[in-house]
């Protein structure tokens, strides 16, 4: 090995210079390495273990370390793996509960309107729905084959007084019908409150706009503030 480096690397250095320089590298392996015998007598020299882990390939420490800590690895990775399934059924719960409120204020929405409907005398309008037809309607291909979205959204009617369920026949056939029972929603009549109170100020912006045409001229500055002001008070 060491005839091979110096011929590799010979510095312009004369054979004799080339034998002195192998000298003092020899010397030097000698007190610095382990010397052995091959089994056919050759001589060795072995790195010294401490000088060898500093000159280890990065997956040869990572195979080392993993095969030193093997136990704590394997429970690392069991752990991480429970606590990410757990995480995981946390999200899903979460966003099944989330896609089950919103199903749900739709079909509240769907049965206010068909009972709304049915009592203004809409004849082609039922004031009950089928259960299995609204399932059907609201949910996607992919959400139908999760029966527990749908047991989530039933149970969320069954907590709602305002919605009758009970069985009907409908083309000679039994069913689970929804029906809305209240007589009004609070969506509706706030609603209701706004238009009312959108109505009464445009009434009073009309009704100042038609006081100044009348008047025109005849009533100074002075006099259309007082009687706007009025008005609006008249108004609110």
């Amino acid at each position: 090995m060491a005839d091979d480096l110096l011929s590799n690397h010979p510095a312009r250095l004369t054979d004799d210079g080339i034998r002195v320089v192998k000298d003092r590298v020899l010397q030097s392996a000698h007190g610095f390495f382990e010397t052995m015998s091959t089994d056919n007598g050759a001589q060795a020299f072995k790195c010294p273990d401490l000088v060898a882990e500093l000159h280890r390939p990065l997956d040869c420490q990572v195979r080392q370390w993993v095969s030193r800590n093997a136990v704590s690895v394997m429970a690392f990775g069991i752990l991480s793996a429970v606590l990410l399934r757990i995480l995981w059924s946390i999200y899903k719960r979460r966003a099944l509960s989330k896609r089950a409120e919103q199903i749900y204020e739709q079909v509240c929405e769907i049965l206010e309107d068909n009972a709304i409907n049915g009592k203004v005398g809409n004849l082609e309008c039922e004031p009950w729905v089928v259960t299995s037809w609204l399932r059907d309607h609201l949910l996607v291909t992919r959400e139908r084959r999760n029966a527990l979205l749908w047991k989530k959204v039933e149970e969320l009617i069954l907590e709602d007084s305002r919605i009758d369920q009970y069985p009907k026949l409908v083309k000679g056939e039994s069913k689970v019908v929804l029906e809305w029972q209240a007589s009004g929603s609070l969506s509706g009549k706030m609603k209701k409150m706004r238009g009312a109170a959108g109505k009464t100020r445009s009434s009073g912006v009309g009704a100042i706009k038609l006081a100044e045409e009348i008047c025109g001229s005849s009533i100074t500055d002075k006099d259309q503030r007082s009687a706007r002001k009025e008005v609006t008070n008249a108004f609110m």
